[in-house]
C-alpha cells in the first residue's frame, strides 16, 4: 500500500505544481529513459555497410565544406556591413550636431 500512496502523492504533487522532495528529484533525474539505453546499444552493434567510396567523393565532400563556408561568409558579411552603416549614419549625426 506504501507504493500506491506514494505513487498518489506524486501525482497530487506534480498536479497542483508543488515541489517533489528532494531525494525524487534526485532519484529522478538521474534515470536514463530506455529507448536512449537500446539506441546507444545499437549504435555499439557492428554492422556491414556494403558501401563503396570512390576517389571523386572526397572532393564532393570538399565542395559541399567549401560551399557552406562560403554561404556562411555572404551570410554574417551582408548583416555585418548593414550595422556598420547604421553605426556610422548614428555617430556622423551626433559629431554633426555637436558642431
Amino acid at each position: 500500500m506504501r507504493s500506491f500512496w506514494h505513487k498518489c502523492s506524486k501525482r497530487i504533487r506534480m498536479l497542483m505544481g508543488l515541489p517533489q522532495p528532494a531525494a525524487h528529484r534526485i532519484r529522478d533525474s538521474a534515470v536514463v529513459p530506455r529507448s536512449v539505453i537500446a539506441i546507444f546499444l545499437l549504435c555499439l552493434a557492428p554492422q556491414d555497410a556494403f558501401a563503396y567510396v570512390d576517389p571523386g567523393s572526397g572532393l564532393l565532400l570538399i565542395q559541399g565544406v567549401l560551399a557552406v563556408l562560403g554561404g556562411a561568409i555572404v551570410f554574417v558579411k551582408d548583416p555585418v556591413a548593414g550595422c556598420k552603416r547604421i553605426w556610422a549614419r548614428y555617430f556622423s549625426k551626433s559629431k554633426q550636431q555637436n558642431k
